[in-house]
């Protein structure tokens, strides 16, 4: 298991899934997502080892549901200088399916509060604006603690989330005060869920996507 101050010192690219993660993405096949709502097998493209969001077609998600977990992913934002505000290299990764790290070029390029690349959206802004020009490779590392509830479903604890973003830490053990943010999975109080990248019609490319579950 990783402890959380150990993710400061981690390099922020190229880090190899540790003992015990679980592989999502390893640039060879999607064979670990399918459609959301369909849930049928993932159709975005992989190429030169990433994952290439594919024009039309719906978001995706991860067969696998998850609590507690370390996620690593990596994110390049293609340039798209004719468009601007939220319209520019927009996608987004939804912790349990739910809580959505906002991924936007807002390289040189303003956008509303709470809806910035490394935003909870709607919900909180980054400590810090980590971004790098686009046609360039971003990381994000997410600590994703879930809802606990107790046998009745009564929530006892909101989820809390740590984001590092670049290795620049821009959100440190936040409470999240919602069930879902906005086009989130919708339902109670969750312990659970799946990772979820959304297709928000940019050629977003993903790789190096791992996950390693963490202990209560």
């Amino acid at each position: 298991m990783f402890a959380l101050a150990t993710l400061l010192c981690l390099s922020s690219f190229a880090q190899s899934p540790p003992p015990g993660a679980i592989v999502l993405f390893d640039g060879s096949n999607t064979d670990a997502w399918v459609h959301r709502g369909s849930m049928q097998p993932c159709q975005w493209e992989v190429r030169d080892g990433a994952m290439l969001v594919k024009s039309g077609t719906p978001d995706i998600m991860t067969k696998q549901e998850f609590g507690d977990y370390r996620l690593h992913l990596e994110f390049w934002l293609p340039l798209e200088a004719d468009k601007k505000d939220q319209g520019r290299a927009n996608s987004g990764v939804y912790n349990q399916g739910r809580y959505e790290i906002q991924i936007l070029d807002n390289w040189q390029n303003s956008t509303y509060a709470m809806g910035g690349c490394g935003a909870l959206y709607g919900l909180k802004d980054p400590d810090s604006n980590a971004i790098k020009p686009p046609e360039t490779w971003n990381s994000y590392d997410i600590v994703m603690r879930g809802a606990k509830v107790d046998p009745m479903g009564n929530l006892i604890a909101k989820p809390r989330i740590s984001v590092w973003h670049n290795g620049v830490r821009i959100h440190n053990d936040f409470e999240i005060p919602k069930s879902a943010t906005t086009a989130g999975l919708e339902g109670p109080w969750a312990t659970k869920g799946p990772i979820l990248l959304q297709n928000h019609g940019s050629a977003i490319r993903f790789r190096n996507i791992w996950l390693v579950p963490l202990e209560n």
